[in-house]
C-alpha cells in the first residue's frame, strides 16, 4: 500500500511539474490561446497510460513459471533504480531542456502548427510518467494489484491531483528536493527488493547458487 502510494504521488508531482513549466511558458509569452492544446495533451496522455495498464493487467504473469517471474522481477528492478538515478541526473536541467524545446514549437509561423506541436510534446512528457507509473505499480505488485495497493495508488493520485491544482495557481510551496529525496529512497528500497525476489525465483529452480536460509 506504502509503495503504490509513494509511486503514485511521485510521478503525479512530477506530472504536475511537467505541466506547471509549460503553462508557465505560455504565460511568460503571452499565447494564453495554446493552453486548451495543453490540456488535450494531458488528457490523451491519461487516456492511454489507463490503456496502458489495462493491457499490462490482461496479459497478466504465470506464477508458476519461475524462470519468468524471475526474468521480469529483474528487468523491472533494474528499470527502476535506473529511472531514480536518470531523474537525478537531469533534474536540475530538465526546465532549460523544456525552455529550449518550447522555443522552437512556438517559433513556428502557424498558430496551428504551434498548437499541435505544444500538444505532442505535452501528451509525450505526461504520458512517459503515467506510464513509469503503470511500469512501476505492476513491478511492486507483480501484477497482482490488490485492494490495499489500489487503495494507497488511489491516495497518491488524489494527493497528486491536489498538488498540481494549487501548485499551477501558485499557492502552493513545498521543498521538492527533500521530497524527491526522501521518494528516490523508497523507490531503490522497492527495486532492491525487486532485485532481491529476483534471485529468489531463480535459486528456487536451481538456476543460480544461494543458501537455503536466504531463499527459505
Amino acid at each position: 500500500m506504502i509503495e503504490s502510494m509513494v509511486i503514485t504521488l511521485r510521478e503525479g508531482i512530477e506530472a504536475a511539474l511537467v505541466v506547471g513549466i509549460i503553462l508557465a511558458y505560455i504565460n511568460k509569452t503571452g499565447k494564453d490561446s495554446l493552453k486548451r492544446m495543453v490540456y488535450w495533451g494531458v488528457g490523451a496522455a491519461v487516456i492511454l497510460s489507463i490503456v496502458f495498464a489495462i493491457v499490462l493487467q490482461s496479459v497478466g504473469v504465470d506464477p508458476e513459471n519461475e524462470y519468468l517471474e524471475g526474468s521480469l522481477l529483474g528487468i523491472a528492478g533494474i528499470m527502476v533504480a535506473t529511472l531514480v538515478i536518470w531523474m537525478w541526473r537531469t533534474a536540475k536541467s530538465l526546465k532549460g531542456d523544456m525552455e529550449r524545446k518550447l522555443d522552437r514549437i512556438v517559433q513556428k509561423e502557424e498558430l496551428a502548427a504551434q498548437g499541435w506541436g505544444l500538444m505532442i510534446f505535452t501528451f509525450l512528457m505526461v504520458f512517459r510518467e503515467g506510464a513509469e507509473t503503470v511500469l512501476f505499480l505492476m513491478s511492486a505488485t507483480l501484477g497482482k494489484f490488490g485492494l490495499l495497493s489500489l487503495i494507497g495508488g488511489s491516495v497518491g493520485i488524489a494527493m497528486a491531483v491536489l498538488f498540481a491544482i494549487f501548485f499551477i495557481k501558485g499557492s502552493l510551496r513545498i521543498n521538492l528536493p527533500r521530497f524527491f529525496a526522501v521518494t528516490s529512497v523508497v523507490l531503490l528500497v522497492l527495486a532492491l527488493k525487486l532485485i532481491l525476489g529476483s534471485l529468489h525465483e531463480f535459486a528456487e529452480v536451481g538456476a543460480i547458487p544461494m543458501s537455503k536460509g536466504l531463499i527459505a
